[in-house]
């Protein structure tokens, strides 16, 4: 269970970078773009390497909870958005 509450902290940060990402791709920002996915890339390798190296069974529970964050997240966000939207007019 370690691997998912790593896995949950990991995807919590790479949904964090992706929204950054978007930002900085719909703003045409090149060098911002560059660094939040240089960012994104060492966060999973570092969740990774930790994973692999000192639980090794949790594995599949750190895949878990990084997809689940991502999801769930990506989810809320947009519902979120939605709203905003409809009461901005």
């Amino acid at each position: 269970m370690t691997g998912l509450l790593i896995g949950l902290a990991c995807g919590a940060g790479e949904l964090f970078l992706l929204t950054r990402l978007t930002k900085a791709l719909l703003g045409g920002d090149t060098f911002k773009t560059l660094v939040f996915v240089m960012g994104k890339i060492v966060l999973l390798a570092a969740g990774l390497v930790v994973i692999t190296l000192f639980f090794r069974q949790d594995l599949v529970w750190f895949g878990t909870g990084v997809a689940s964050v991502l999801v769930i997240g990506a989810f809320i966000i947009n519902i979120v958005a939605r709203k905003r939207a409809k009461g901005d007019r």
